[in-house]
């Protein structure tokens, strides 16, 4: 829509692990003097450059806000006792993944989750085989609808060009929009969608997306709790200024969200040329939170792997959370919520959203939900300094604004990350993608020959 890691020990403690290993090793390596370049962000993106960076012989200071790697990608086992994904959980278009081969190389475990069951319900009872078809013609619309405007060359709000008429157009739309990209449909760009890929085939992991990552770059050194305040470009290299000291480099990637470069955490000099300064404004970030539901164990009638969503009215925005069931047979349930309504109910606390998942959960199969359940946890990508969000959404009729971030400056300053990462925006290979590309481009740049 949206493995067996080492020998013997527990994969609990195994990731805890990891995690103190990824700290200490970080922690215990001071930040180079003079590197060629400094990497701003260890999420995927910026793990990528780095490595590239390194490959290719350069020298390379990687410094992180947060306390550990992987940005987005996140997985933790102390919240249900078992690998949960807070950010992205999906390896999309895996045959063209970088971390599907990593993953499979690395010993996870990967469920093809392409072809996923699903459950729908029209009020408090399961549809029957007309309100099926009136649902599956519904996404056919919809897809229909944004597919000929995407033909068309437009770049208007996906809200514009939908049928009218339909009353299951609401499920598709929460899905595709506040669900997918994280906005609704009225701040959709239809060209956004047209001209970004993902889909089929599509894996789950077991152990966690996050997992993954941290695995495959935990020999990457970095220097964590490290944010970056300020960047001057104005002379021969780069000034990078963190708290730990200033930083001088040849030159410079930055890979934190739009979200954290609209709020001016990074405060440049000179400042930004404004087409730059544009195309992040024009590239705000969108919300996808996660309200996972922890059970004891009851399945309430519901398979593991499978996808639950109910009839929404198509107004916006709408209070909806649809839900993954059991992912691998855990005995937890996640909800998904995005775009204004996603905001709103992470403005509104964690309590409030458990409540709100738990009572959609109630009104289709009744009191056992509420009999059945342990424990809920709201994802704080709204709240969460690092970025504000969960991934960029081009505004409508700015849907170029991909291509001008990801344009150099000076071919001293470049930006990188899911925003920039076409075709695959907001997803983890486009992260990825983003990374290595602005990589390659410095590498062979006039900042490092």
């Amino acid at each position: 829509m949206p493995h067996t890691l080492s020998g013997n020990l527990p994969r609990r403690t195994f990731f805890r692990g990891l995690a103190a290993l990824t700290l200490l090793s970080s922690a215990a390596r001071a930040l180079p003097s003079a590197p060629d370049v400094v990497v701003v962000g260890a999420g995927i993106a910026g793990l990528q450059a780095a490595h590239t960076l390194q490959a290719a012989g350069h020298s390379v200071a990687l410094v992180e806000a947060a306390g550990r790697i992987g940005g987005r990608a996140y997985t933790e086992s102390d919240t249900f006792g078992v690998p949960f994904d807070h950010g992205c959980s999906w390896i999309n278009a895996g045959h063209v993944n970088p971390f599907t081969a990593i993953a499979r190389r690395d010993g996870f475990t990967l469920l093809d989750h392409s072809s996923a069951n699903s459950s729908y319900f029209v009020d408090d009872a399961a549809a029957d085989a007309e309100q099926r078809r009136a649902y599956d013609a519904a996404w056919g619309a919809v897809e229909q609808a944004l597919t000929a405007a995407g033909q068309a060359g437009l770049d208007v709000p996906a809200s514009t060009v939908m049928p009218q008429g339909n009353p299951d157009i609401g499920v598709a739309q929460s899905w595709t929009g506040p669900m997918d990209w994280g906005v609704d449909f009225d701040d959709l760009s239809t060209q956004d969608w047209w001209t970004s890929e993902g889909g089929d085939p599509s894996f789950l992991v077991k152990e966690g997306l996050g997992a993954v990552v941290a695995h495959h770059f935990r020999d990457i050194p970095v220097a964590l709790n490290t944010p970056v305040t300020a960047i001057d470009w104005s002379g021969q290299g780069v000034s990078v200024t963190t708290p730990q000291g200033t930083i001088n480099a040849r030159a410079c990637i930055v890979t934190v969200s739009t979200g954290v470069l609209n709020a001016g955490g990074i405060r440049f000099t000179p400042e930004l040329p404004a087409e730059t300064g544009q195309a992040i404004a024009d590239l705000p970030m969108g919300l996808l939170a996660k309200i996972t539901l922890l059970f004891d164990g009851t399945r309430l009638g519901f398979a593991p792997n499978a996808w639950l969503d109910y009839r929404v009215p198509r107004e916006m925005a709408t209070p909806a959370c649809f839900f993954l069931t059991w992912p691998f047979g855990f005995n937890y349930m996640v909800g998904f919520v995005g775009g204004r309504f996603g905001w709103e109910l992470s403005a509104a606390g964690e309590a409030a959203a458990i409540d709100f998942a738990l009572g959609e959960l109630e009104r289709m199969v009744g009191s056992d939900a509420r009999k059945h359940f342990v424990k809920g946890h709201l994802t704080p990508w709204a709240s969460n300094p690092h970025t504000l969000g969960a991934y960029a959404a081009a505004r409508p009729g700015r849907y170029g604004a991909r291509e001008v971030l990801a344009r150099p400056l000076a071919e001293k300053l470049w930006f990188a990350g899911e925003a920039t990462g076409m075709p695959y925006v907001a997803l983890c290979n486009g992260a990825y993608q983003a990374g290595e590309a602005a990589a390659r481009a410095l590498s062979a740049s006039a900042a490092l020959r």
